[in-house]
């Protein structure tokens, strides 16, 4: 039997309806998107727990060593992998602004590096950043002045600085940007990502050594969103991990049922002499017909889902359930071949009784 002709039968059984390929199709599309929907769900909700703690600034971490922070030093923690910025403050006398009369506001001196921990937008090359609640309330934006004694101060930027648990200290604070060599520091700050235990030792590498050391622990910035956060363990400890194995196994016995179900048409076959490697490749390429369907729905499903869910990351999502499609197609072939192998001849008055 020719190729062409094993082609021209097995479309014509697609077509027709004795393969019920679409049927199938909606079977393997809708167990895939269903599988693939639901990680990408759970992928999306690792995501957000990641943004929120960072947003929190609960990846943030400290270390206070009154006078002992060489701020150059601090700074330049910024180049290692997993830290993203790193800055120094001191604290200095309050402010006396004419916006306020008589009522101290506290400042701080911080190094530039520091904006960027914090998430000051686009700071003014000269001026001081102000808490946005101060600046709500004094009705300054940056850009405006600020009264203070003989001299004025420009705001160069503002800051969010919310009560969500994170240290408070900032909250209604100015912030005067000074060179990273400008004397020393008291604590060092440096927004880390992923968490890194290391982290914690180039913190403490900031401090200038002397024989009157004394400085407090590394602390984490904000509680209340947990002392750490693992978004690679929790991706690769999710429960829905497992639909890479789950869907393959179910379009394996897809493949094998849609066969089996037919096995006396095949056993028909071979009587009437079709050679067994021609049964094969007609069964194996209607199979591919409605499973590369199915799949082709999946994929176009997924990318919907991944897009309406807002992934930060949509293209290693999308890779994560084209991979479980893939194999899942690859399964549904070879659950097909194998039960087309089981068929023999001999079954056909056997299978045409219980028929």
């Amino acid at each position: 039997m020719r190729i062409r002709g094993v082609f021209s039968e097995a479309w014509r059984n697609v077509a027709t309806g004795t393969t019920r390929a679409v049927t199938w199709s909606v079977v393997v599309a809708a167990a895939l998107t269903v599988l693939t929907v639901a990680d990408v769900a759970t992928i999306r909700g690792i995501e957000q727990s990641a943004q929120q703690f960072q947003a929190a600034a609960a990846n943030v971490r400290t270390l206070p060593a009154p006078g002992q922070i060489d701020g150059q030093t601090c700074e330049r923690l910024d180049t290692v992998v997993t830290i993203e910025a790193a800055g120094a403050m001191r604290e200095i006398p309050p402010l006396a602004i004419d916006q306020a009369p008589g009522v101290p506001m506290t400042a701080y001196e911080v190094s530039v590096g520091f904006a960027q921990v914090i998430g000051v937008q686009a700071p003014e090359p000269v001026g001081v950043w102000m808490e946005q609640g101060l600046a709500d309330a004094l009705q300054v934006v940056p850009g405006d002045d600020l009264a203070s004694g003989a001299t004025p101060v420009t705001v160069a930027a503002t800051f969010a600085w919310p009560q969500d648990g994170r240290d408070a200290r900032l909250g209604f604070a100015i912030l005067i940007p000074v060179a990273s060599a400008d004397a020393y520091f008291d604590e060092c700050w440096i927004r880390a990502w992923p968490i890194a235990e290391e982290n914690d030792g180039f913190l403490r590498s900031t401090v200038v050594a002397s024989q009157n050391s004394a400085f407090g622990i590394v602390a984490q910035l904000n509680r209340n969103y947990g002392t750490t956060l693992d978004a690679n363990a929790l991706f690769h400890e999710r429960l829905t991990r497992h639909v890479a194995l789950l869907a393959p196994f179910i379009c394996f016995a897809l493949g094998f049922v849609t066969i089996r179900i037919r096995r006396l048409e095949y056993a028909s076959s071979l009587h009437a002499g079709q050679p067994r490697g021609a049964l094969l490749l007609g069964a194996t390429t209607e199979t591919v017909v409605w499973a590369l369907t199915g799949a082709a729905v999946t994929l176009v499903v997924d990318a919907a889902a991944i897009r309406w869910l807002h992934l930060g990351q949509m293209a290693p999502a999308w890779l994560t359930c084209a991979r479980v499609v893939c194999w899942s197609l690859v399964a549904t072939i070879l659950g097909a071949i194998t039960s087309a192998s089981l068929v023999r001849e001999k079954h056909l008055f056997r299978l045409f009784r219980i028929r």
